[in-house]
C-alpha cells in the first residue's frame, strides 16, 4: 500500500510544547513512529508547517510517544544527552534522502561535516546532498545543523520550514551548545568530522 493512501486512513497525532520561548512540534503516526518534527518561535507557524507534512487525519493532543519525542527534542536543542527512544518513520523518504539522513546521523556531537564530505561518502554530488539535507523531516533527531559549507561558515538553517537570518543564529547556537569551536563567523577546522569509513 502506498504511503499516501495509508496516511489517508490513519490518524496522526500532532503535539507541541513550549520551552524557553521556542515551540517544538512532532507528528506521530499510527505505529508510534516520528513522521516529522520541527521547531519555531511561533506555535502557529510550527503547526502550519507540520500540517503541510500530514496528509492523514490530524489529532492535536498528546500520546506517550509524542511526549517522549518532545522531551527528547528539547534535550537535543539544549545540547543534552538523550535516551534515543524515538523511532523514525522512514517510509516517506526516498532512498537517496534516506542515505543522506543516515550519514548525517553518524556525525558526532561536537563535530561538523561539509556537504562535499557527505557527497563523497554516499557517492553523490554536493548540490544533491544539499537538497537532501534541506528535506530532512526530523530536525535535531537527524542533525542537519551539523552540515556546513566547505568554507566552514555556519551556513543556512530552516526554522519551522523557512530560511531566515534567525535560522543561522539558531544553527550557530545549536553547534555552540554541542561544543563545536567557532571563531568569529567560521567553525574551526578541528571540528571537522573524519569518517572512519571510505
Amino acid at each position: 500500500m502506498k504511503r499516501e493512501a495509508k496516511q489517508q486512513m490513519e490518524k496522526l497525532t500532532l503535539s507541541t510544547k513550549e520551552h524557553g520561548r521556542t515551540w517544538f512540534g512532532v507528528l506521530i503516526d499510527n505505529q508510534n513512529k516520528l513522521l516529522a518534527s520541527s521547531f519555531s518561535k511561533s506555535q502557529k507557524n510550527l503547526v502550519r508547517h507540520l500540517r503541510a507534512d500530514s496528509p492523514g487525519k490530524l489529532i492535536e493532543g498528546f500520546t506517550t510517544e509524542s511526549n517522549v519525542a518532545l522531551n527528547e527534542m528539547i534535550d537535543l536543542y539544549d545540547g543534552r544527552r538523550t535516551t534515543n527512544k524515538v523511532r523514525l518513520d522512514w517510509e516517506g523518504v526516498s532512498e537517496f534522502e534516506k542515505s543522506v539522513c543516515q550519514v548525517m546521523k553518524e556525525i558526532p556531537k561536537g563535530k561538523v561535516a561539509s556537504y562535499g564530505m557527505l557527497a563523497k561518502l554516499i557517492r553523490s554530488g554536493p548540490r544533491a546532498v544539499g537538497t537532501g539535507v534541506a528535506r530532512n523531516p526530523w530536525p535535531l533527531f537527524v542533525p542537519c545543523h551539523r552540515v556546513v559549507p566547505s568554507s566552514l561558515e555556519i551556513g543556512n538553517y530552516s526554522i519551522g520550514g523557512a530560511l531566515s537570518d534567525y535560522g543561522c543564529e539558531v544553527k550557530r547556537d545549536l553547534l555552540a551548545r554541542e561544543g563545536v569551536p567557532i571563531d568569529g563567523d567560521k567553525i574551526t577546522s578541528k571540528a571537522l568530522w573524519v569518517p572512519t569509513r571510505a
